[in-house]
């Protein structure tokens, strides 16, 4: 049974979405803190599947709790989806750079965030095993059936969403993809995704990926795609 955390100091806000969450057949820890949840993370052998985190609450946000949890690499691979009262876009692209997979708005509709937490787990728990299980670009080395990539020898902390992208374009080399079908093969065809959101991911998995960069490559109009010399 997936577990999943849910982190508001709104009680109200907790009590409907773990009832739900429960009605589901999920299993809910409920956390009225940041503190708490880290508290947790750090100290317990059974880390959940997803964490639904609020961004304002009082003591640290959840925008500096997502960024901890993305500066461990013990949690790189559990995704999050911001909860929040900030509706610009500017905050939604923020949210997604700092490692976020997905973000609503309150007040939500309940029934879409139960279809977005099943896309989200959906997700995360694809077989990403098969096909060629080694890739190499320059200094870059990416191993599949061990979710992990190194650069220069030392770990590249990539998140889920990162890591499927990057071997999305190692297993079909010298192919273009639009961001429809980036959005289709990897948050599968998630009507909550947009355009942007894959541009934003791009941009962030380009950042990591320093002077390998250049493997990915854009093509205006048509997308982003991974061309073999």
């Amino acid at each position: 049974m997936k577990l999943i955390y849910v982190v508001d100091d709104e009680e109200e806000i907790l009590e409907i979405i773990s009832i739900n969450l429960k009605a589901e057949n999920y299993n809910v820890n409920e956390f009225h803190s940041g503190n708490q949840l880290l508290n947790n993370l750090l100290n317990t052998n059974n880390l959940p599947n997803l964490i639904i985190l609020d961004i304002m609450m009082e003591g640290i946000n959840g925008l500096d709790i997502c960024r901890k949890i993305r500066s461990d690499k013990r949690f790189l691979s559990i995704p999050i989806i911001f909860l929040t009262a900030k509706t610009s876009e500017e905050d939604r692209i923020k949210g997604l750079e700092l490692g976020g997979d997905d973000y609503i708005i309150k007040p939500f509709n309940i029934k879409e965030l139960i279809l977005r937490v099943k896309a989200v787990l959906k997700r995360y728990t694809e077989d990403t095993t098969n096909t060629t299980n080694i890739h190499k670009y320059y200094n870059l080395i990416v191993y599949k059936d061990l979710f992990r990539a190194t650069l220069n020898d030392n770990p590249l902390k990539l998140t889920k969403t990162e890591f499927q992208i990057l071997t999305l374009f190692f297993d079909n080399p010298n192919q273009f993809f639009s961001r429809e079908q980036i959005i289709d093969k990897i948050w599968h065809d998630n009507s909550f995704v947009t355009e942007r959101t894959v541009d934003v991911h791009i941009q962030r998995l380009r950042t990591k990926l320093k002077e390998c960069k250049t493997l990915i490559s854009t093509y205006s109009g048509v997308g982003y795609g991974y061309f073999t010399e």
